[in-house]
């Protein structure tokens, strides 16, 4: 399995340092892209994507017991 890409230069170029936390959270690797997608979006909307992403895993999880 190849390793993961390593975003953060990528995140460092695009996005300014908004201030200590911001640059640490892109030193611990986490998707600042990602971040600012959910920040836009609505409480109610990130409640949706929530539960959908909630009942894909069900279903997947499902899926995997029925074929074992």
């Amino acid at each position: 399995m190849d390793a993961p890409i390593d975003l953060r230069p990528v995140f460092r170029a695009h996005w300014p340092s908004y201030g200590p936390d911001w640059d640490r959270a892109i030193e611990l690797g986490i998707d600042v892209a990602q971040l600012e997608r959910n920040l836009a979006l609505t409480p109610e909307q990130r409640l949706l994507n929530h539960q959908r992403a909630r009942q894909a895993v069900q279903l997947l999880r499902a899926g995997m017991k029925r074929d074992r």
